[in-house]
C-alpha cells in the first residue's frame, strides 16, 4: 500500500449491544474505526474520497485483542456499493457477557501487522439494543450478493461429515454414524428446510444470522437435524474416538480450509469458527454451552476470487493442549424460498460443521 494512511486503522469506537436469537438474547462488541478516508460515522452519502467503486485500498486482515490477548483474526470483505463494512465489525460475546471489556484492533498490510490503535473500554452494564446498520442503497438479490446455493464443510481440520460421510472413514464411530444417518449429503448439514421455514435463521429487518436457537442439547455436530444424528455420537469404549487432526497450537500460526461443493459471497454471509472451552470432556456429547462464544476467527462476505475464502492461515488459535472440539458456522441470507416472500423472500441458512482435534 503505497499511502500509509489507509493501512493503519485508529480512532477505534466500541460499544456493547444485544440481539434476540430465538429465545436468547446475545451480546456484542460493536467496533468502528478510521481506515483511510472511511470514518467511524461516515454515513450513506457521500462514499469516501478513497472508495474508488469498492477498490479502496483497506486492509482486509484484522486482529481483535481483548483484555490483553490477541482473540479473534478476521477476514474482512466488503460489496462495490457499501463502504460500512470496511470499517466496522461486530464481536460474539455469548449470552452472559463479562462486565466490561478492554478492546483494540490491528490490521495485517503486506504481511505485517501495522500499530495498534489505542484500546477502548466498554461495559456490559450499559449494553444497548442492536439497530440494522444504514445502507448506501438497498441490496438487490440475497442481500446484494449472489442467492445460489451454498453447499460444504471444514477440510482441515476434518470435519466429522468428511470423515464419516466425504471420506467414509473406517473408524467404528464413523461407521456406526453412517449407519444411524438418513443423509449422505456430506456437504449440507443444516437444520433442515422445515426448521428454518418455522423460524428463519437469517433476520432481514436487522441484518444478522440467528443460529444459537437451533442448539438444544448434545446436538450441535448435527445441527438438530435428525438426518445427522450420527454425527452427535460421542466417543466411548466401544465405539472409539473420532478421527482426530493434530494442530501445533506453539506454532506461529495456524491454516484452516473448507470444502466447498458451491462458492457464492455475499455481505451477508459470514464463516465463524468456535473452540471447546477448557475442560470439555468429549464422552459427554457436545452442546452449544460447551463452546467459546468468542469465534476465534471470523470472515464476513467472502473474497470474489475463491481460492482467497478457502484457506485462512491466522495467530489467533488459544496455545493450549488437550483433546478440543471446533465448530464452524458459515451462513447468511440464503435457503428455501419464504411462503409469502417475506424475509427478503428467503428464510437465510447456515452449514455446521465439528472437527474433532487433538492439540499440543
Amino acid at each position: 500500500m503505497s499511502d500509509h494512511r489507509n493501512a493503519a486503522p485508529s480512532d477505534l469506537r466500541a460499544d456493547i449491544r444485544y440481539r434476540t436469537d430465538g429465545t436468547y438474547e446475545v451480546h456484542g462488541i460493536r467496533l468502528r474505526w478510521q481506515i483511510g478516508g472511511n470514518s467511524p460515522d461516515q454515513g450513506t452519502w457521500p462514499p469516501p474520497e478513497d472508495w474508488n467503486d469498492g477498490e479502496a485500498d483497506y486492509p482486509h486482515v484484522y486482529e481483535v485483542w481483548i483484555n490483553g490477548q490477541a482473540r479473534q483474526t478476521v477476514f474482512l470483505y466488503w460489496p462495490t456499493w457499501d463502504w460500512a463494512p470496511s470499517n466496522s465489525h461486530w464481536v460474539d460475546l455469548g449470552e452472559v457477557p463479562d462486565s466490561e471489556y478492554s478492546v483494540k484492533i490491528r490490521a495485517k498490510v503486506d504481511g505485517q501487522f501495522t500499530p495498534f490503535t489505542e484500546e477502548v473500554t466498554v461495559s456490559s452494564g450499559s449494553s444497548r439494543p442492536w439497530s440494522a446498520p444504514k445502507r448506501p442503497r438497498p441490496a438487490t438479490t440475497d442481500g446484494g450478493g449472489d442467492a445460489a446455493p451454498r453447499h460444504g464443510t471444514v477440510n482441515h481440520p476434518r470435519s466429522r461429515a468428511a470423515a464419516a460421510i466425504r471420506d467414509e472413514d473406517s473408524s467404528k464411530i464413523c461407521v456406526e454414524a453412517r449407519n444411524l444417518n438418513t443423509s449422505t449429503v456430506w456437504q449440507e448439514v443444516t437444520p433442515g428446510a422445515d426448521r428454518m421455514l418455522a423460524d428463519y435463521p437469517w433476520n432481514d429487518e436487522l441484518k444478522y444470522l440467528e443460529y444459537r436457537k437451533f442448539f438444544q442439547g448434545a446436538t450441535v455436530a448435527s445441527t438438530g437435524n435428525p438426518a445427522f444424528r450420527g454425527l452427535d455420537l460421542a466417543p466411548n469404549p466401544a465405539l472409539g474416538e473420532w478421527p482426530l487432526t493434530e494442530l501445533d497450537t506453539s506454532a506461529h500460526s495456524q491454516t484452516f480450509t473448507y470444502d466447498y461443493m458451491a462458492y457464492h459471497t455475499s455481505e451477508s454471509w459470514s464463516h465463524r469458527w468456535f473452540v471447546t472451552r477448557e475442560g470439555w470432556d468429549p464422552t459427554s456429547g457436545l452442546a452449544w454451552e460447551d463452546l467459546d462464544p468468542t469465534p476465534f476467527l471470523v470472515e464476513v462476505q467472502g473474497s470474489h476470487n475463491e481460492e482467497e475464502s478457502d484457506t485462512w492461515e491466522f495467530a489467533t488459535f488459544p496455545q493450549r493442549t488437550g483433546r478440543a472440539a471446533l465448530v464452524h458456522i458459515w451462513g447468511g441470507h440464503g435457503g428455501p424460498d419464504t411462503p409469502d416472500g417475506g424475509n427478503g423472500g428467503k428464510t437465510g441458512e447456515f452449514f455446521a460443521s465439528t472437527c474433532d482435534v487433538l492439540l499440543s
